[in-house]
C-alpha cells in the first residue's frame, strides 16, 4: 500500500491512452496493475477499474462523437443486452473466488487477441446481412456485459470483434462505438460493487484522474494511426497481460 499516488497516476495515464485508441475501458491492464502493484483484492481491483472505465470512455467518446464516428444505433441496440449482463454479474460476483476470475479472464483475453487478428468476412456495406447479424451481436453483447459486471473490463475486448466481424464496422467505428458502450456498461456493473462497499476510494482520484489524462491525449490521435497497427497492439497486449496473471494466479 506504499506505491506512489503520482506512480498510479502515471501508470493509469498509460493504459487510458492505450484504451481510447483500442476501443477499451481499460480495465484488461488495470485489474492486473491494481493486483500486483496496489496488492488490492481481486474484487476491489474490479471496481476501481470500472471507475476508471467510466472516465476514460467519456473522454474518448467526447472526442469521436464530434467527428461522426459513432454508430449510435449499433451503441443502443447491443446496450440491451449488455447492461443486463453487466448489471447481473456484478450482482453474482462477490461469490466467485478470485482465482476462478482470474483464469477466467485470461482466457477471454486469449480469445479475444485471437479474434482481433481473423480476416473479417463479407463486405462491410451488406446492410441486409448485417440487420440478420443483430441476434448474434446481442448474444455476444450479453456475454461482453457479463465480462464487464464479473471483471471489471469494459466489453471492449468482445465489442470491438463483434461491431468488426459480426456487423462488419470498419476499425475505426468499432473502436468509437465501444468507447462509447464500455462507460455505460461499467457504470451499471459499479453500482453492485458500491452497494457492497468495495470501491478503494484512497485510490480513486489519482487511478480515474490518471485514466482521463491518457484518454484525452491519445484520442487526439486516433486518426493518424491505421487499422491494421491498432489490431496487432490489440492482440499483442491481451496475451501479455493474459500470460502474466496465469502467472501470478499459480503463484
Amino acid at each position: 500500500m506504499g506505491t506512489s499516488p503520482w506512480l498510479i497516476f502515471l501508470l493509469c495515464s498509460g493504459v487510458g491512452a492505450l484504451a481510447a485508441v483500442l476501443g477499451l475501458g481499460g480495465g484488461v491492464l488495470l485489474v492486473p496493475i491494481f493486483t500486483l502493484l496496489l496488492d488490492l483484492p481481486i474484487h476491489q481491483a474490479v471496481a476501481l477499474s470500472l471507475c476508471c472505465v467510466m472516465a476514460t470512455s467519456v473522454t474518448a467518446t467526447s472526442r469521436y462523437l464530434p467527428d461522426g464516428l459513432v454508430d449510435l444505433r449499433a451503441v443502443l441496440i447491443l446496450e440491451i443486452t449488455t447492461i443486463i449482463g453487466s448489471y447481473g454479474a456484478a450482482v453474482v460476483a462477490g461469490m466467485i473466488p478470485d482465482r476462478v476470475i482470474a483464469i477466467l479472464f485470461a482466457c477471454v483475453m486469449i480469445l479475444a487477441a485471437a479474434m482481433m487478428l481473423v480476416r473479417q468476412p463479407g463486405n462491410s456495406n451488406d446492410k441486409h446481412s448485417e440487420r440478420h447479424r443483430y441476434p448474434l451481436a446481442l448474444s455476444g453483447s450479453l456475454l461482453a456485459g457479463g465480462l464487464v459486471g464479473l471483471l471489471g473490463i469494459g466489453g471492449g475486448v468482445i465489442k470491438v470483434p463483434i461491431l468488426r466481424l459480426l456487423l462488419g464496422k470498419p476499425m475505426r467505428q468499432a473502436v468509437a462505438a465501444s468507447a462509447m458502450m464500455v462507460g455505460i456498461s461499467a457504470a451499471f456493473a459499479l453500482l453492485p460493487y458500491l452497494h457492497r462497499g468495495e470501491i478503494p476510494t484512497h485510490f480513486l482520484a489519482y487511478a480515474a484522474l490518471g485514466t482521463v489524462a491518457g484518454a484525452f491525449v491519445s484520442s487526439r490521435l486516433f486518426h493518424k494511426i491505421e487499422s491494421i497497427y491498432l489490431k496487432i497492439v490489440f492482440s499483442l497486449v491481451l496475451v501479455y497481460t493474459a500470460i502474466n496473471l496465469i502467472i501470478k494466479t499459480w503463484d
